[in-house]
């Protein structure tokens, strides 16, 4: 099976977590700046559309798919995959990594209230981890020279991003040139979705999203 999908026209690697982290290893030993996006199904069908985002996209080094919806609906059928992207079982595994070597991070988010729990998640699931820094980014680009100044002046291995998409994709792409540190790690609402329990609402949200999203996946492929 090919290690590559493509669902609603973007292109994205179809690894197994250890696979994808011994990518992400490579990566770390770098000196140049290397970008590892993980893929909801909410990105891919708010910013399917734009041209621009697809080409920032595609730009990445490695593309994931968040979600085990993304890989049923490339026809995707191999049970670990599936299994590893139902559990975040790459994204955890990549926490632990940077616990284990005592790596150092810095966070971005859009809101304060989205780094309050990125900040817990941290602290709670991945202790060990050294945070260098937070910034707070809109979509509107509003403080990105002080961002980038703020991670340049740390010695951060890892930019931990929970920015949504498109903004993230497209910041990553327009500033990977300035930064300093090893690795850019976007992984916008996965993150929080990992560790956070589903109410009885998002429950719903979810499943209609998905439906949404597999309608959207069948017509493009007619």
């Amino acid at each position: 099976m090919s290690d590559k999908i493509n669902v609603l026209g973007i292109e994205m690697d179809c690894l197994t977590a250890k696979e994808a982290m011994l990518r992400a290893m490579e990566f770390m030993e770098n000196d140049s700046v290397n970008t590892i996006e993980i893929l909801s199904m909410d990105a891919l069908m708010k910013s399917r559309e734009d041209p621009e985002w697809k080409a920032f996209t595609e730009s990445l080094e490695l593309v994931l798919p968040g979600e085990s919806a993304i890989l049923r609906a490339a026809d995707v059928n191999d049970r670990l995959k599936m299994k590893e992207a139902e559990n975040s079982t790459f994204l955890k595994l990549f926490m632990k990594y940077l616990q284990k070597n005592q790596k150092y991070i810095f966070l971005l988010a859009e809101t304060e209230e989205e780094m309050a729990r990125l900040e817990e998640t941290v602290r709670r699931h991945s202790r060990g981890i050294h945070v260098t820094g937070t910034g707070i980014l809109g979509p509107d680009g509003t403080g990105e020279e002080k961002v980038i100044n703020d991670i340049n002046g740390t010695e951060t291995d890892c930019v931990l991003s929970v920015l949504s998409s498109p903004y993230q994709e497209a910041f990553i792409s327009r500033n990977r040139s300035l930064l300093s540190a090893k690795l850019w790690f976007g992984c916008g609402i996965m993150h929080d979705r990992m560790y956070s329990a589903a109410g009885i609402t998002r429950r719903l949200g979810y499943f209609f999203m998905k439906k949404r999203f597999f309608r959207q996946a069948e017509k493009e492929r007619k």
